[in-house]
């Protein structure tokens, strides 16, 4: 069954100190980061998104409803 995953993230076209946030439905963490990533993030948690902005992974939650 499918959880919610919020997923932070630092962009690098934004100021330093914006940390961006989203929430995707997936059934695990790593298929919830390539709803966001063109592919998965390398070994230091940066990928390019689907619309073409470079961003570094910061976390990864599920959200657990009640």
């Amino acid at each position: 069954m499918a959880s919610k995953y919020e997923i932070r993230y630092k962009h690098y076209d934004m100021p330093s100190e914006y940390m961006g946030k989203t929430t995707k439905w997936a059934n695990d963490e790593k298929k919830a980061l390539l709803f966001l990533c063109r592919s998965k993030p390398n070994k230091d948690g940066i990928c390019i998104t689907k619309k073409g902005a470079i961003i570094k992974i910061i976390e990864v939650n599920e959200i657990k409803d009640l």
